[in-house]
């Protein structure tokens, strides 16, 4: 593939996925979760996307020294803004998440007492305890993210 069609692609594919992560952090932000799982099967499918463009680049370095200093100072700015959206939307979905386990914990306890159980037993909440958090969520092993801002 030609260096310039592959810098395209990924900045296609990352414009496209930071739109629906600011699209997902509004919804999360005003609490229309039915809507947020509507997105979920494409955001799915852009990340994927991203992720193959991405890891493209990653093979085929010297597709970014195709670009003049003016590009890559454009696309360095781009991928910032990418990381800090992506940052908004982890931040609003782990607050959702949060809200959800306290509810969820604060039914538990109250359904506990009611039966005469102690408060003090462990809770369950269905979550497993090895869920990858942070960027780590987003990103596959080895942490491409931090070697593509070194990259560009």
């Amino acid at each position: 593939m030609d260096p310039r069609e592959l810098i395209q692609h990924f900045v296609e594919s990352m414009t496209q996925l930071m739109a629906l992560m600011r699209q997902e952090t509004d919804l999360v932000r005003n609490k229309r979760y039915d809507q947020v799982e509507k997105i979920q099967r494409h955001k799915i499918k852009l990340s994927q996307a991203f992720e193959i463009h991405q890891r493209a680049i990653k093979q085929n370095l010297s597709a970014v020294e195709t670009l003049s200093s003016e590009e890559r100072s454009e696309l360095r700015s781009l991928y910032q803004v990418f990381r800090e959206t992506l940052s908004e939307n982890m931040l609003a979905l782990k607050a959702a998440q949060d809200a959800t386990d306290k509810m969820v914990n604060l039914i538990i306890s109250g359904v506990r007492k009611a039966r005469g159980l102690p408060d003090a037993a462990p809770v369950q909440t269905g979550r497993k305890g090895a869920i990858k958090r942070g960027y780590g969520a987003y990103a596959t092993a080895g942490g491409s993210g931090q070697l593509m801002s070194r990259t560009l």
